[in-house]
């Protein structure tokens, strides 16, 4: 599970979104409310604000590159033109935060991701059992799963990759869980090394 998470709020700074997208490659982010979001100092530090939807990375990117910006002078006519459309245009070789060019102007000024994020995405409470969250991701074909607890609190967001930790198997009505060994070196098989 992703913890700490990188949350936006409804509606979020430019300049926030433009730094959290160049500091982390998560593909999806807890969207929660304005008003909710976590203080240092809270008696709940490890909860994120009261989910409110889900945002992906490829909108985020298409939302600045269209430059869907509140204080814009024209915000009427960009959200009129936008649809579904302008966000498949560039499927499946989705631009990159790098290739988005936002002034030092444009940094102070909010988006409001409400209209474009997934308002009732898949969420799991934090005591949800593995094999159901395996089931889930397997049946439903998902890439993001976010955990809350009890108060719809984010506290967590769970990813394919979360999971390919682990190797479930069934036996007999049995389910058996074993976490696996994962390096990030390359394993170099003796063949393959004498091959030129």
């Amino acid at each position: 599970m992703s913890h700490p998470v990188y949350t936006f709020k409804t509606t979020e700074s430019v300049g926030t979104i433009v730094d959290i997208l160049h500091k982390v490659t998560h593909n999806g982010f807890a969207v929660v409310s304005d008003g909710d979001i976590r203080s240092p100092l809270s008696d709940t530090p490890d909860t994120f604000g009261r989910m409110r939807g889900l945002i992906l990375r490829s909108q985020l990117i298409t939302l600045l590159q269209l430059k869907v910006f509140n204080e814009s002078p024209d915000i009427d006519v960009i959200r009129a033109g936008l649809s579904i459309r302008s966000f498949r245009d560039t499927y499946p070789r989705y631009p990159s935060i790098k290739d988005v060019a936002i002034t030092d102007q444009e940094r102070r000024y909010t988006m409001d991701l409400a209209p474009y994020m997934n308002p009732s995405p898949y969420v799991v409470y934090m005591n949800t059992p593995f094999p159901r969250l395996f089931k889930l991701f397997r049946a439903l074909g998902l890439r993001h799963l976010v955990v809350v607890d009890n108060r719809n609190q984010v506290v967590g967001i769970l990813t394919r990759k979360d999971l390919a930790k682990f190797r479930v198997e069934m036996h007999k009505g049995k389910i058996k869980v074993e976490e696996l060994a994962i390096s990030n070196e390359l394993a170099v098989n003796p063949i393959t090394r004498a091959c030129p």
